[in-house]
């Protein structure tokens, strides 16, 4: 199966049928389908070919969806750029890629698109041949005139010939059509790609898996250049489900859509849904067209959420998924027991997925409950790293299992509770600590904003440092806060040193702003030698 034999197959079901409603905009299934058969064709006509590389810069919007179903029609790949990005982070994807093109929408909500473009090093820009643009691209081609002339700008809106619209060679199950950028600690993050059967395969499972079927409304609660939010499409667009999103998130306007739309499913980080319940204090069942909400632990801190949601009768489960897995490639069931539907992990939802933790120096297989690295094999998993075989190879065990870096334990075959990354864990004192739980305490002290704890050698052991970002005007310090830390922790969770900071280092993400903890390692590393 590819996309558009899937996309055509809906639009012809049912034609009238919402397909995707963002900010005051809605498509329906057969005006979806006509708008991507409009575009693949112009960008034919314009040179676009088979196995070409296009670099997706947009926010979640009608306009995403097109050009993505689009390139998918003519077997391009679309490598997904988070509107977050900057000169060097946007260049960089767009050399590496390969991108022949870009989309974006130069103008949309006065964001600087135009003024990032034209810092980027023209060096990275050299494989560009066409940017097609959305809406308003006055500035975008005054500023292609003066830096960059040798690019083509393109009006995404333009319509070719009726008699020209046939694809000569298109896009066929087997063709990459996704990439993902990893959110790594390093300043070149791997990009993840897979194929197009992969993609819609798991759509399939992720849409049994929860629930999803072509009566469902689906939120798309994440971005779309990220494997949360695309993770979601798939689930609904599997099996024809409508969608509900917004470019920018907006909380009020954001319950308004899921009470007037009914919006029976999402899958949504921590924070995002304590923005929801924000908005409904104190009331009975706010969303009761809800069926299925699965959440993934993005702020930590916020461990509190699961039951303050399950209190206001939101049917909430923890998920876990990763750019190589794809998101929602485990998630818990309503019926699993609370203790472990609280928390993130889950089962795997292919029924032919296994996990398992093993012993991060041996590789050994662990027991049932016993923490170590885990490890799955999902069919979702990534076709490769871009351009990169031998980082394929080394993340891929011989047997098919994707190490996934993460931290936690099985309860069978099939389910598991995620820990934390591996390296965030710390042996403190022989005892294998989560440093949440010294944030968790220190960001509840007065005067402290935010946290983040690393560890770091001193003395021939490991031991915790704090980072913290204080309250503006508060009467908090190192002293005082150790001191609390002694009075109602074990010692060796005691922080040796507790250092403020006005920000912590981060890298952008397509769901979040990740902290850079290995910075904070190093700033530890350095701090304790002097």
């Amino acid at each position: 199966m590819n996309f558009h034999t899937l996309l055509s197959r809906h639009a012809n079901a049912f034609p009238g049928k919402l397909a995707l409603q963002d900010e005051g905009r809605a498509i329906h299934y057969a005006e979806l389908a006509a708008e991507v058969d409009r575009l693949a064709a112009y960008m034919q006509q314009q040179g676009a070919r088979r196995g070409e590389r296009l670099a997706l810069w947009m926010p979640n919007c009608i306009e995403w969806l097109v050009s993505f179903l689009a390139c998918a029609k003519l077997g391009m790949t679309v490598v997904t750029v988070n509107t977050r990005f900057r000169e060097r982070e946007v260049g960089l994807l767009l050399e590496r890629g390969r991108c022949t093109w870009l989309v974006m929408w130069p103008a949309f909500k006065g964001l600087p698109f135009v003024e990032i473009l034209s810092r980027i090093d023209p060096e990275r820009l050299s494989r560009l041949k066409y940017v097609l643009g959305v809406g308003d691209c006055t500035a975008l081609q005054e500023m292609l005139s003066n830096r960059l002339p040798g690019l083509s700008l393109l009006p995404y809106e333009a319509a070719p010939p009726q008699a020209d619209r046939a694809i000569t060679d298109p896009g066929q199950e087997t063709d990459a059509a996704l990439v993902y950028t990893t959110s790594g600690t390093t300043s070149e993050p791997k990009l993840v790609m897979h194929r197009q059967a992969g993609l819609l395969r798991h759509g399939e499972i992720a849409a049994q898996a929860y629930g999803v079927s072509t009566d469902s409304v689906v939120l798309l609660a994440a971005p779309l250049c990220g494997a949360f939010g695309f993770s979601t499409l798939l689930s609904g667009f599997a099996v024809g489900a409508s969608f509900v999103s917004l470019p920018v998130f907006d909380a009020a306007l954001t319950v308004r859509q899921i009470r007037e739309l009914g919006v029976t499913h999402t899958f949504a980080n921590n924070e995002l849904i304590s923005l929801l319940l924000d908005q409904v204090p104190g009331q009975d069942r706010p969303f009761p067209s809800l069926r299925y909400v699965g959440f993934a632990s993005f702020a930590p801190a916020m461990d509190g959420l699961p039951e303050r949601a399950l209190q206001a009768g939101i049917p909430i489960a923890g998920l876990y998924g990763s750019s190589e897995l794809q998101a929602l490639v485990a998630g818990h069931t309503l019926d699993t027991e609370w203790k472990w539907r609280r928390a993130a992990g889950g089962t795997i939802a292919s029924p032919q997925g296994r996990v398992r933790a093993v012993h991060e120096q041996t590789g050994a297989k662990l027991p049932h409950g016993e923490v170590g690295l885990i490890e799955i094999k999902a069919p979702s998993i990534m076709s490769e790293y871009l351009d990169n075989p031998e980082a394929t190879r080394n993340a891929i065990t011989a047997d098919g299992y994707f190490r996934t870096g993460d931290l936690g334990y099985t309860v069978h075959e099939r389910l598991f509770v995620f820990q934390g990354r591996a390296g965030e864990h710390l042996r403190l004192g022989g005892f294998l600590v989560n440093p949440m739980e010294i944030e968790e305490f220190i960001e509840d002290l007065p005067g402290v904003a935010a946290v983040q704890v690393v560890g770091a050698e001193h003395r021939g052991k490991t031991v915790p440092v704090a980072f913290v970002i204080a309250q503006a005007d508060a009467d908090v310090d190192e002293p005082g806060i150790v001191s609390r830390c002694k009075a109602e922790m074990a010692k060796f969770k005691v922080p040796e040193r507790v250092v403020f900071v006005d920000e912590f280092p981060v890298v952008q993400s397509a769901n979040s702003n990740k902290v850079q903890r290995h910075v904070l390692r190093q700033m530890a590393q350095v701090l304790l030698k002097t």
